[in-house]
């Protein structure tokens, strides 16, 4: 199963999601998984391999690079595993590469935020995504809210954003979701994701299998 994490807005948590998805479904359920670092960034590789160096455990999963240009060269090695893919895209639409990456996704997660400019960018990768890939659930994923804000948007993009895929649960914004690393998952950070988690892996994920290899 290909999850990609994408939006075209830059800083709306997507590598923050990848790794925080990633820890969490193999520590709280138990899976195997592989990340795809196609960032141009590359943080979560440079992450990963910062923490292999710290950590004295084995890590939970795999972290591979990759350019956008490459991905057309494992995506059927990716269609015949039984795990999971985790997908770190990189804040753009405008490549064509990316075209494949959209087809071949089995679940897209969005993470957004309530003001303007990041509403009419996620809108707009809805809309590219929904052209490219009819099947795929998209679930957006409210993230960073503060507590003493008031978000007057709300309302209105909830209700745009629900003709393109269902919104989970809100993320608040905590320190904790901050301070990441690819061996652990905190319990401050455990417990204000876990609500959207949860959905996501009830309402999309836990029928998966969790055996996962994409070698010859």
């Amino acid at each position: 199963m290909n999850i990609i994490i994408g939006n075209q807005k830059g800083g709306v948590g997507k590598t923050t999601h990848a790794i925080l998805l990633s820890n969490y479904l193999s520590l709280e359920k138990q899976k195997e998984l592989l990340i795809l670092d196609m960032d141009f960034q590359g943080s979560i590789k440079t992450k990963w391999n910062q923490d292999l160096e710290i950590f004295d455990n084995d890590p939970l999963y795999e972290v591979l690079q990759l350019d956008l240009e490459t991905f057309s060269s494992i995506f059927e090695k990716l269609n015949s595993t039984t795990g999971y893919v985790i997908i770190d895209l990189p804040g753009k639409i405008d490549d064509n590469n990316l075209v494949l990456v959209f087809e071949q996704a089995d679940i897209i997660l969005c993470p957004f935020s309530y003001d303007k400019l990041t509403f009419e960018s996620t809108i707009i990768f809805a809309q590219i995504i929904r052209h490219i890939n009819m099947n795929a659930p998209i679930i957006f994923l409210p993230n960073r809210l503060k507590a003493t804000a008031n978000y007057s948007l709300k309302e209105q993009v909830n209700e745009a954003l629900s003709n393109f895929g269902h919104i989970a649960p809100e993320i608040p914004d905590r320190i904790s979701l901050q301070r990441l690393d690819c061996f652990t998952i905190s319990e401050n950070a455990l417990g204000a994701i876990k609500e959207a988690y949860e959905f996501i892996y009830n309402t999309y994920l836990s029928n998966q299998p969790s055996k996962i290899s994409i070698t010859d």
